[in-house]
């Protein structure tokens, strides 16, 4: 009860100088800012789901927090590097691949008065660099709605195993096991593959609403001029789920055997052809254990529970499916919003 206390004051203050320093207006990005304004005006939502998270991170530290470093990674506004300093981690790193998020997480920092003592920006072997740099050994590395967009997870995994000695908490809303959920995705997929929607592509801090499908005709039509119009989709579409240079890779091997040996690994995942940002990936568990344990780490998968908002009719609806999931045992992800992956070396 202490540690949820602690946790619940420190995302109180927290949010409370969010408010604020939004209020008074902050030099960020529109991305950021959309982001930053929807936590703030679904701030008890928010409150109740971060504190989920930190407690699962704080349950993790085998030492106290005051001697122990916090890692955001993937951290977008920088709300859990803030939190881990109300918390009074003794070290908070911020990682992030987008250097404009970053900067908007050091001005978020800065118009709060809440410190972070490093901001990293890269992907995951930048970031092991970066800390190896720094001779700084991360005790929990903590990673919300991040690892269904990672566009080579096996290769990430390698880079995150060569650190030592760490706890990596993985929080993701892309829970494959419920099917309410996953049904969800999948109509998210076929409408991003084939349709567009609103920053569906992303080129550089462009976006666009065009559908994958097409971004990939365009860069196979654009530089293989030789190719039919049908030989043109018929590789489109055959390339879901890679991005450019793999593309591109695909094409070649085509035009030298006649051939595509490329398979998706599911039906409806699908990535930005320019960044490799899957949208939301359903991830297999069961394959994603045996990487991860390949990699000399363990793994533990567990739910979460439905986090309440200001609506007292939902919030009734909620306390019953929360009963149901801790009957269900922490293993049962069937009614679970999100999963947790735990990962420790």
């Amino acid at each position: 009860m202490e540690m949820k206390n602690r946790i619940g004051k420190a995302l109180k203050d927290l949010f409370s100088r969010l408010n604020e320093a939004y209020n008074k207006g902050l030099d960020i990005s529109d991305y950021s800012g959309q982001y930053l304004k929807r936590y703030i005006s679904n701030s008890s939502y928010f409150i109740s789901f971060y504190s989920q998270v930190l407690e699962k991170c704080l349950k993790s530290v085998n030492k106290p927090v005051g001697e122990s470093v916090f890692v955001d990674y993937g951290g977008g506004c920088g709300i859990l590097s803030l939190a881990a300093r109300l918390l009074d981690f003794k070290t908070v790193i911020y990682n992030d691949f987008n250097e404009k998020s970053l900067i908007d997480a050091q001005t978020i920092s800065k118009q709060t008065g809440i410190s972070v003592d490093h901001f990293i920006c890269g992907d995951a072997g930048a970031f092991v660099d970066k800390v190896n740099e720094l001779k700084i050994h991360p005790d929990v590395i903590c990673s919300v709605d991040v690892i269904e967009h990672i566009y080579d997870l096996d290769s990430w995994l390698k880079f995150i195993s060569k650190l030592d000695n760490f706890n990596l908490i993985i929080v993701t809303g892309a829970n494959s096991q419920n099917p309410l959920i996953k049904q969800k995705l999948k109509k998210k997929h076929i409408i991003s593959e084939y349709h567009g929607c609103e920053r569906n592509v992303r080129i550089d801090d462009t976006f666009f609403s065009t559908s994958f499908l097409e971004e990939r005709e365009k860069i196979i039509r654009r530089k293989y001029l030789d190719l039919s119009e049908d030989e043109i989709k018929k590789l489109a579409s055959e390339s879901r789920g890679l991005r450019q240079e793999d593309v591109e890779n695909m094409v070649n091997r085509y035009l030298g055997s006649g051939i595509t040996e490329y398979h998706p690994d599911h039906p409806t995942n699908t990535c930005d052809p320019y960044t490799g940002s899957w949208a939301e990936r359903l991830i297999d568990f069961r394959k994603l254990k045996e990487t991860i344990e390949n990699n000399g780490m363990e793994f533990e998968i567990t739910n979460s529970f439905y986090c309440y908002s200001d609506d007292k009719l939902l919030n009734t609806i909620k306390k019953a499916l929360n009963l149901l999931i801790k009957i269900s045992g922490p293993e049962c992800l069937f009614l679970s919003p999100n999963v947790t992956i735990g990962i420790r070396k």
